[in-house]
Parts: C-alpha cells; sequence; structure tokens
C-alpha cells in the first residue's frame, strides 16, 4: 500500500462515527455503553413514563430507573464494586448520575441513571433530530474512560407501541403509551363542553349522576360537537421516522388540538380525543386496541357493571350538521329523530359488535394483540397525560 493510500485509510477511519465498544480494564470491570429502543429516543415515551409510581426496578442485576433507555452494562473483577455512572444526552438533558455497589465479581450489571431530561423540549419536539449520548464510568475511583452513542431523537407524536427485543432481552408491550395522548386537561375541552351546552343536547355534564341512558346522552353531545367542527376520518398514521431494525413499531397519533386544527383524526386521534373529554366529565373511557384499529369505549355507570364503545371514524361519515345548525329541543328538533343521533347509535353498534365477536374472545384468550386499556386504571399507575404546549 503506497503512503499516500495509507493516509487516506486513516483519514476515512477517523472520520467515522463513533460506536459503543466494549471497555476493558480486567483489573477493575469490563463495561458497555447501551440505549433502548433501538437507539431512538421517543419523547412520548419520557414524557408518559416520568410519573409510574415504581421506578425502581427489582430484576436481579439491575439498578435505577426502570424506565431508563441509557444504560451501562458492566462486569466488576472484584466484589462490592463502587460504581460510579454519568449520562448525558447532549441538548436533552443535564448531566445524570447514579452511585451503586454490585456485590459479586465476574457478574454482568445493569446500571441505569435517572435521566434528567428537558421536557419542555421533549414536548415541543415535531420531528426527528439526531442527538449524542456521552457515558462514563468509575470503579474504586478508578476512571474506566469515557464512550458515545449516536441516537435519534424521534418527534413527539410517535408512539412506539411494540418493541419486539429489548435490551433486557423480552419483547416489550408498550401499548399503556397511549393513555398518554388521553388528555383531560387539555385547553379545547371546555370550549367543546360549552358548546354542547349550547345545542341543547343535555341541559348539564353530570357524569354518572344519571342512568345508563343519560351517560350515553353525555356522549351524544360531545359527538354532535365534533360532527358539527367537521371532524373528518384519515388515516394517516405514518411516523416521522421509521426503525433502523424494524424491530420497534410506532405509529403517529395526532394531539386533540392537532386533531381540531386539521379537522382530521384516524382511529387513534379520535379515540384519544373522545375519551379525553369523557375522562373531563367523570365518565371514565376505554381504548380497545386491535391489529390495525382502535375504538373507545366508556363506562355507564359508576360501579363499571356496564360498558358499550363507540367507532369514531365513523364522525364523519354521512350529511353532516353544520355548525349554524338549530340547536335541539324536545319538540321542534328532538335529539332522537336527528340524522346526528341515528349516526350516533349505528356508530355504538357497529363497534359494539366488532367488540363481542372479535375483540372479547381475543382477550379472554390473551391475544397479545388486543388490548382494553382502561384510563382510570392506567393514571392510578402512574400514566401522565402528555403535556401540550399553549400555542
Amino acid at each position: 500500500m503506497s503512503r499516500k493510500l495509507a493516509v487516506v485509510c486513516l483519514l476515512l477511519v477517523l472520520a467515522l462515527p463513533a460506536l459503543s465498544q466494549r471497555h476493558e480494564n480486567p483489573q477493575i470491570a469490563t463495561w458497555e455503553a447501551k440505549f433502548d429502543l433501538d437507539n431512538e429516543l421517543y419523547p412520548s415515551y419520557v414524557l408518559v413514563m416520568s410519573g409510574p409510581n415504581t421506578r425502581n426496578s427489582s430484576t436481579p442485576g439491575y439498578y435505577g430507573d426502570s424506565s431508563g433507555l441509557a444504560e451501562v452494562w458492566i462486569v466488576p473483577s472484584i466484589p462490592n464494586a463502587q460504581v460510579h455512572v454519568e449520562v448525558q444526552i447532549e441538548g436533552w438533558t443535564s448531566l445524570s448520575e447514579i452511585d451503586v455497589t454490585l456485590p459479586e465479581a465476574g457478574k454482568r450489571y445493569r446500571v441505569v441513571p435517572f435521566l434528567r431530561y428537558d421536557f419542555a423540549r421533549l414536548a415541543e419536539t415535531d420531528q426527528s433530530i439526531p442527538a449524542t449520548v456521552t457515558y462514563t464510568a468509575r470503579v474504586n475511583g478508578t476512571d474506566l474512560g469515557r464512550d458515545m452513542l449516536s441516537i435519534r431523537v424521534r418527534s413527539v407524536n410517535d408512539v412506539p407501541f411494540y418493541a419486539s427485543t429489548s435490551l433486557s432481552g423480552e419483547p416489550q408491550d408498550l401499548t399503556p403509551l397511549f393513555a398518554g395522548y388521553v388528555n383531560e386537561s387539555h385547553t379545547f375541552i371546555p370550549k367543546v363542553l360549552q358548546e354542547a351546552l349550547k345545542y341543547k343536547a343535555i341541559n348539564a355534564f353530570s357524569g354518572y349522576q344519571v342512568d345508563p341512558a343519560g351517560v350515553r346522552l353525555q356522549v351524544f353531545a360531545i359527538w354532535n360537537v365534533l360532527q358539527r367542527r367537521q371532524l373528518h376520518y384519515s388515516n394517516i398514521t405514518t411516523p416521522s421516522a421509521v426503525s433502523p431494525s424494524g424491530q420497534v413499531y410506532s405509529q403517529a397519533v395526532r394531539f386533540i388540538d392537532q386533531s381540531i386544527d386539521s379537522q382530521q383524526a384516524n382511529c387513534v386521534d379520535g379515540s384519544v380525543l373522545f375519551a379525553s373529554i369523557l375522562y373531563k366529565i367523570g365518565i371514565e373511557p376505554i381504548l380497545v386496541l386491535m391489529p390495525g384499529h382502535m375504538f373507545v369505549g366508556y363506562y355507564l355507570d359508576a360501579d363499571h357493571k356496564k360498558f358499550e364503545f363507540l367507532e369514531t371514524t365513523m364522525i364523519g361519515a354521512g350529511h353532516q350538521p353544520g355548525a349554524s345548525n338549530i340547536a335541539f329541543s324536545q319538540w321542534l328538533h328532538p335529539v332522537e329523530l336527528s340524522e346526528s343521533w341515528g349516526q350516533f347509535v349505528a356508530a355504538i353498534q357497529c363497534a359494539n359488535q366488532v367488540f363481542e365477536q372479535e375483540v372479547r374472545p381475543a382477550i379472554n384468550q390473551s391475544k397479545p394483540q388486543y388490548k382494553f386499556i382502561d384510563i382510570a386504571k392506567f393514571r392510578q399507575a402512574g400514566i401522565n397525560a402528555i403535556p401540550r404546549p399553549v400555542r
């Protein structure tokens, strides 16, 4: 090889991006830097999972944040090794650290700091952006060096709902993340409730203080307002990027204001929109997930003995009542004789049929593609609503 060619090759090697590698100091420890979800940071995951009641893992050999993504795998050569790990994602977290004692020599441990994220920036991220993660490790005061990984930060609208593999070696069911798009505190909701009272399908939102028929009428009042706002079905679900390995499955979900402003909603968008409003008025909603589709459900009574479902994609089907249409009245324009009510009842019948014929049997058989996401239960478990910046 000529000297000139050798220099060119050397420059090419130096120009290659930094990759994770196994660091060795046999007298102290060996370690590797890792980042979960296919080296991609999903703001939706961080914003939803940062509030669960228990973030400390009970998994043997795992130390730190059970919902963490940036890990150090370390094998100490000595017992009771005092380990210090630091991680920082440039532009997205401040320096985050953890100190642990690893009891056994020769055993691999996973050490995962609680990252100090810039949550506001994550909530505003609407496209994919590259980022760099820096890791450092120290054992018994001895510096083991530094490592850097290149990752991609995804749009906050991207929802990873299943990972066929993970750093734990097991598949990950991430469907609870959909509950994060149910936002009962969104500023749009009071406007919907005010409009519903204006059109007089009901006189008040009273939750479960009425019978099941009264609960259903409150759901219709919301349906009718969204029809008057010309909300239509859109099947757009394409996320901002694709998993590099194809092992993490994700889809795009609109926030409430995005659905309203665009007058479009896919099946998930419409379901989380309805669920958000229902949860606000004290009617407890359910998200029903099945292969390639989602629809919303709700309990008809406070004891959760009765429930029914609604196919939100039908909200834009057929003739739509305009915002200028007259309000309902018992004698001149009764709810039950309106075209909007007939469409609402058809959407209930459609969803109920799908649930009874396909979803319920699949859930009873524990088929993993079918999920019954009870929003109140996930809120109790600490699943947050993703904060939506006021625009």
